[in-house]
């Protein structure tokens, strides 16, 4: 497999094309890696032993030279977004022939740089939803009409780079969203109450569950309630997040927001007990200290602990019990004092985790966990800190999930 990237022309002016093998590439992100380890090792070990001036200014250089390095590097494995979307164009044929429908697709930032490995995976998750789009969003041209909407459809797909994020967005104008057949499958599924009445924001996050479907019969569109459920799954495998809103009437828009390169991960680096855990940055909503009476023992029905902060009650997830083996778990004694509570966002809502200590703030080398440890629950990776230690990187959506089991 190979990439472009552009080099001076031999003619000594303007630019040309480059192409250059995805695998050397990655070898360079690798050798990027490991010279970041290395340094930050060193310095570790030298610099109580050197701490004058002079070491200290010579070491913020070689930081900061790092650091463009790894830049330089992150940009030769980006590419624009343009290839994915033109393949998208050309479905759009074929969901007209299918759907009897008539369908423009409007593109716009299809040169927004993203990284190649993410790139390669957004394709079918983005098909799925065009499809949705097409199949449940847009109306027939006579119900359009009667609507007093123009007979062909708009489907937009744009993308926009948003500090170290990537935002692509699909919106149509068509029907929205039916709140009503969604709510109705939505309690027949067990995700809410038969008297409850949720927030469209928790309603519309039903639709990206495994297996559920509004759709009447099957089609080779949708029916079977898996598209939504790909697009979610991708989306945490490439540590994003999706977000939907639907007006009735004036269409619906899903957001993905993915990392813009997958290569370093800058983290807050924790301690509970004797082990190790990172997290994203930007996933950190709040770092606080428990003051008497914010924790709230568990209830009798659900057993779920909780924290008041700020009159909100947040789920809690101590991580000691979390990650404690089956045959151990029952012997944990009763949950002790919290030193600390990182707070983190998820989309379902913030969820508070106590730790020991909040040791550092690094940009870390992370690598995916393979074999056995791949079943790992909550977990992106492990993360190679320049102190020689692995550290567990903690996924706060599965951790929202076992939030008090």
């Amino acid at each position: 497999m190979v990439t472009a990237a552009e080099t001076p022309s031999q003619a000594g002016g303007g630019d040309a094309l480059l192409r250059v093998s995805s695998e050397k590439i990655a070898r360079l992100m690798d050798l990027v890696g490991e010279l970041s380890l290395c340094m930050a090792q060193v310095l570790a070990g030298t610099a109580a032993a050197l701490d004058d001036d002079g070491f200290q200014t010579r070491a913020h250089r070689l930081g900061m030279i790092l650091r463009e390095v790894q830049d330089a590097a992150v940009e030769l494995r980006l590419v624009p977004l343009d290839e994915v979307f033109r393949r998208l164009r050309r479905m759009v044929r074929e969901l007209e022939r299918q759907t009897g429908k008539k369908i423009e697709l409007l593109l716009s930032g299809e040169d927004t740089p993203i990284d190649k490995v993410v790139a390669d995976r957004l394709y079918d998750p983005l098909l799925h939803v065009l499809r949705n789009a097409a199949d449940h969003g847009l109306e027939p041209p006579d119900e359009r009409r009667a609507a007093g909407k123009p007979e062909t459809g708009i489907i937009r797909l744009s993308a926009q780079q948003i500090g170290s994020e990537v935002r692509i967005t699909v919106a149509d104008d068509g029907r929205g969203l039916r709140r009503d057949k969604i709510l109705a499958r939505a309690r027949d599924r067990g995700f809410f109450g038969a008297d409850e009445e949720p927030e469209d924001g928790a309603l519309w996050r039903v639709i990206l569950e495994p297996g559920f479907s509004t759709a009447e019969t099957v089609s080779n569109l949708s029916g079977r309630g898996v598209g939504m459920d790909v697009l979610n799954t991708t989306m945490r495998d490439l540590r994003g997040r999706i977000a939907v809103d639907s007006t009735a009437g004036a269409g619906t828009e899903v957001g993905l927001f993915i990392p813009v390169s997958l290569a370093f991960l800058d983290c807050i680096i924790m301690r509970q007990g004797r082990r190790l855990f990172a997290t994203p940055i930007d996933v950190v909503a709040e770092i606080l200290q428990p003051r008497p009476g914010m924790l709230i023992a568990p209830s009798a029905g659900d057993g779920i602990e909780m924290v008041r902060i700020r009159d909100a009650f947040v789920p809690l997830c101590r991580l000691d019990l979390f990650y404690a083996h089956p045959e151990t778990a029952c012997r944990v004694a009763e949950p002790g004092p919290v030193p600390i509570l990182m707070v983190f966002t998820t989309s379902k809502g913030p969820v508070a985790v106590p730790v020991d200590e909040v040791l550092d703030r690094q940009q870390v080398v992370m690598k995916p966990l393979t074999g056995p440890l791949a079943q790992v629950r909550a977990s992106w990776g492990c993360a190679l800190l320049g102190s020689g230690e692995i550290a567990l990187v903690l996924d706060a959506e599965r951790l929202w999930q076992g939030a008090g089991r």
